[in-house]
């Protein structure tokens, strides 16, 4: 968490695979997912009024408290004031993008460096990896592309049994800040809990492979 962003995001993608990680740290790593340390209430609100064009009481009824912070965003618990609906707002971190760019410019350096020590490392293309990292960051610090695919996903799925897809309220949301709709659920990554709650993992995990698909 100490150096930076762009490595707090490289670790969350790594919490995701196990199998190349191991267990143990894998386990570790999933306190970068959604439990970093939150940026101000000051600051999530003047970036929501510069994004929406109006302060935060003029645009939800109720704004909690974060609930979740990442290496790029955090959420908010809200109520939308003109129709009372509860909603995630997310909302960019400030600065990030140029901490991003910065940090990616060292992961460049670093995987040249290591092609023209290593040459043997070349069959490995670290600098096409980054390069594939560059790409997934950068769309992600475009709240429009995810709220456009979170959008698009609701609409693929709408026939589909046993889905509840959010969708975004898009008077609502910009380049740095996305509204949509509010879900309450188990997080997949608690086994603890699905069990006490009852639920069939396997059939679980079939619905969220039909879903991925």
């Amino acid at each position: 968490t100490a150096l930076g962003a762009a490595y707090i995001k490289f670790g969350q993608i790594r919490s995701t695979r196990p199998y190349i990680v191991g267990d143990e740290l894998a386990e570790q790593l999933k306190y970068l997912q959604d439990k970093l340390p939150p940026f101000s209430m000051a600051e999530a609100r003047a970036m929501i009024a510069a994004e929406l064009g109006a302060p935060v009481e003029a645009l939800y009824s109720e704004f909690s408290e974060p609930v979740a912070a990442a290496s790029i965003a955090q959420v908010h618990r809200a109520q939308v004031i003109e129709t009372g609906q509860d909603v995630a707002v997310k909302v960019l971190r400030p600065g990030i993008e140029r901490a991003f760019r910065r940090d990616i410019d060292a992961f460049y350096f670093a995987a040249k460096t290591i092609e023209f020590i290593a040459p043997f490392s070349r069959r490995l293309r670290p600098v096409d990896v980054i390069a594939h990292f560059e790409g997934v960051v950068m769309g992600e610090l475009d709240l429009r592309l995810e709220a456009s695919a979170a959008s698009e996903f609701a609409e693929n799925t709408r026939g589909d049994a046993g889905f509840q897809v959010p969708v975004p309220v898009w008077s609502l949301s910009g380049r740095t800040v996305m509204t949509l709709g509010w879900a309450e659920g188990i997080s997949l990554a608690d086994n603890e809990a699905l069990d006490a709650a009852g639920h069939d993992r396997v059939a679980l995990g079939s619905r969220v492979l039909g879903l991925f698909l």
